[in-house]
């Protein structure tokens, strides 16, 4: 019989899981059964008939009218049972010939003597006491060569570590104990304990098991601060992927409840959760660097050549004293402000070192997956072979550990890549990151006063920049679940809403939706803030802007007006409101907010020319033309003004001021609809051959002729109200189509 293949087995699985999750046993049931057809596995097929067998019975004790108070208890073991079942069916096909790395490292496990969690921790224990032995050694050949060893030794051994727990079995009481013992081992370097946590992460993405995620919630409870926060780091994720399950496991459900009143808990979840919304702009800052930033630098720099008179710079005068002329440059090609906004996002902690390490990932050391998750330590034998010959290895260290924008990932990259530069250059660039280090190390001194939470913030940031490197550059990363491509629904996450409901929590996470411009989301946290009697102004105004963004303007008008009624007067929701009523072709309305706005804000010139239009939407001409007189007499080299009196004059068949205005229009910055407006009056006043002739310019301006004839049409009414006569609109079309051919 022929096997599934692999993309079947996963379209099986998930339907089965859906079936579940819509309480449609009988179809997961079958579903299983697919997948264990052929298959010969008699365990499977017991625990399945089993399983079918008490759901009748339950179905038959029902329908037969018998009252069970532990019936949900009951239905509830079922699901959970089922979930599980057809996970091990799934699991069992995909062992024989699945690629993935999960079955890959499955089957090695497989076939070699098992090493428990607990011989591991032994093992682990040998190698940091034989280095404490070592490290009385004299100083030599011979001490270096143990130590090297046996830093190999270990680092196999964690290696091996990550592997057993990441292919390991579902847990049960022991394996969990063994876990704790590890955990609780003060003998074990945290790295390690690091990695074990990581390892139980991707372990749980891959198979569902309550048992290690309870594990996983006691170490971000109680863990030291580098593993609690791989812990939280791990969990979030781990509560999206699994959100219909959750329902099934209370107890899980009942300690987040209780964790919601522990504040070092809470704040590092909201921390974490901040930092994985923050993770979905790196593609994007990544882009506006290599596609904005560099090429711009790249065009100026030889500008900034020309003005630097070299004499003059290396003389007398002061190094900080740079020439005003460089300043100008960077404004006036526009990469003043762009750098300005990349240093605000490195401030906000966003993750700008990706795309410049992201091509230094090919080395060796990152075939290996478990590598990926390794907290950086200078230590590390391959870093060691690679810079122990470097003066001031120590200090390159360091620089490197202390280093926050450098996630540990990209800190092993650095090492290895710092080998292929020329001696000189080598040289300078550990002389520049020393002395980066130092004036970092102030800063956070500096910082620690203002923030004492400024370390974990960094672990916290370094870990998840780890975690988007793996999931976007490691060569197998089709093998794992995105994490950072799942819904930004961290808003909605039942199981952790005990923390992220609490309102001054829901208000951080739509903050950073909305300044992220994630509006869809970010509408959908406002909303439930709404509702949760957080009635301000700036809530709804938020609401408005959201939906006005997606496109609902009717609703984003509904929105605008609630804000008005809790805060009256806003300049910013006025100007909003009349601009909703505008877009709705309610003119008349839009006229009230903009005459409010006009006794908030008098000289305001934008508000004078809104209500301009608004009296041109109501046809009033002459109270419309007096407000753009009035703009225009107040700043005289205002364009849209000009525009604004001659498309009013022209409405109005004022021909000699409208004529008089476009040109004065297309003497200074013309475009596409000024030439086209220009033609309009002289067809008007029967000028056909100057009224071509602008139509052609129009033309010229516009990116097609398909766009020039669209834009024709859509004036067609407003020829007619003006007295053109607009049968003649195809032929001058034809003339200019003649005029074409001949200039072509």
């Amino acid at each position: 019989m022929k096997l599934m293949t692999q993309k079947e087995i996963q379209d099986t699985l998930s339907a089965v899981n859906r079936a579940i999750e819509n309480n449609r046993l009988k179809d997961a049931f079958d579903g299983i059964k697919a997948l264990l057809d052929g298959q010969q596995n008699w365990a499977l097929t017991d625990r399945l008939n089993e399983l079918e067998t008490n759901y009748r019975y339950m179905i038959h004790y029902l329908t037969d009218g018998g009252k069970d108070p532990d019936q949900r208890n009951i239905y509830r073991l079922l699901q959970r049972n089922t979930y599980k079942l057809a996970q091990d069916a799934a699991e069992n096909l995909c062992m024989k010939t699945s690629p993935l790395l999960f079955f890959e490292k499955s089957r090695v496990l497989m076939i070699r003597q098992p090493i428990s969690i607990d011989e591991y921790r032994e093992m682990i224990n040998k190698q940091i006491d034989t280095f404490a032995v070592l490290d009385l050694l004299e100083d030599g050949y011979e001490k270096d060569s143990r130590m090297k060893l046996n830093a190999q030794a270990h680092e196999n051994t964690v290696s091996d570590l990550f592997y057993a727990v990441f292919a390991g079995p579902r847990a049960n009481d022991d394996l969990i104990e063994s876990y704790r013992n590890f955990m609780n081992d003060t003998n074990i370097p945290i790295n390690d304990k690091c990695m074990l946590v990581s390892a139980l992460t991707m372990n749980v993405m891959q198979r569902f098991d309550s048992k290690k995620i309870g594990f996983m919630i006691d170490v971000a409870q109680f863990g030291v601060p580098e593993t609690a926060i791989r812990a939280i780091i791990g969990l979030i994720p781990v509560f999206q992927i699994y959100a219909s399950r959750w329902k099934l496991y209370p107890e899980i459900g009942n300690r987040l409840e209780v964790l919601a009143d522990d504040a070092l808990f809470t704040r590092r979840t909201m921390f974490a959760i901040i930092q994985y919304i923050q993770a979905r702009e790196t593609e994007k800052i990544a882009r506006k660097l290599t596609e904005e930033i560099l090429p711009e630098m790249m065009k100026i720099s030889p500008m900034i050549g020309k003005k630097i008179n070299w004499d003059e710079w290396m003389g007398e005068s002061s190094f900080d004293d740079k020439n005003p002329e460089w300043q100008k440059i960077l404004d006036e090609s526009g990469l003043s402000q762009k750098l300005e906004e990349f240093s605000e996002m490195q401030l906000e902690g966003a993750d700008i070192m990706h795309s410049t390490f992201s091509n230094l990932k090919s080395y060796p050391f990152f075939h290996e997956m478990s590598n990926w998750f390794l907290p950086f330590d200078g230590h590390h034998s391959q870093v060691q072979q690679l810079i122990s010959d470097l003066e001031d290895s120590n200090q390159l260290l360091k620089s490197l550990i202390e280093q926050p924008i450098i996630c540990n990932s990209d800190k092993y990259s650095f090492c290895f890549s710092i080998m292929l530069l020329p001696a000189e250059y080598r040289k300078m660039t550990i002389s520049q990151l020393s002395a980066e280090g130092d004036e970092i190390q102030k800063m956070m001194e500096e910082g620690m006063a203002l923030n004492p939470n400024q370390k974990e913030e960094m672990i916290c940031r370094q870990y998840l920049q780890d975690l988007y490197r793996f999931h976007k550059l490691f060569s197998k990363k089709s093998d794992f679940i995105d994490i950072f491509a799942l819904p930004l629904d961290f808003h909605k996450i039942e199981i952790v809403s005990p923390i992220t409901g609490a309102p001054k929590n829901l208000q951080r996470i739509a903050f950073y939706y909305f300044e992220k411009n994630h509006f869809e989301e970010a509408l959908e946290a406002y909303t439930l803030l709404s509702g949760e009697g957080l009635q301000n102004a700036e809530v709804w105004q938020k609401i408005g802007y959201c939906r006005q963004m997606l496109g609902n303007i009717r609703d984003a008008l509904d929105a605008y007006l609630n804000a008005d009624l809790i805060d009256e007067n806003n300049p910013w929701a006025l100007r909003r409101i009349a601009q909703c009523y505008r877009l709705l072709k309610q003119p008349k309305d839009a006229l009230e907010y903009y005459r409010r706005l006009e006794q908030l804000k008098p000289n305001d010139l934008n508000i004078q020319l809104n209500i301009g239009h608004c009296y041109l939407e109501l046809k009033n001409f002459a109270e419309a033309l007096n407000y753009y007189f009035k703009v225009e007499l107040i700043d005289g080299s205002n364009t849209r003004a000009w525009r604004s009196i001659a498309w009013c004059a022209f409405l109005s068949r004022k021909f000699d001021i409208a004529r008089s205005y476009y040109a004065k229009i297309i003497e200074s910055k013309p475009n596409a609809q000024d030439y086209m407006n220009a033609g309009h009056v002289e067809l008007c006043t029967d000028n056909i051959k100057t009224a071509i002739e602008l139509y052609e310019q129009s033309l010229k301006l516009s990116d097609s002729f398909e766009v020039f004839i669209s834009m024709l049409h859509e004036d067609k009414d407003e020829l007619r109200e003006a007295g053109a006569n607009i049968e003649l609109l195809p032929i001058i079309v034809d003339k200019i189509k003649y005029d074409q051919e001949e200039n072509q």
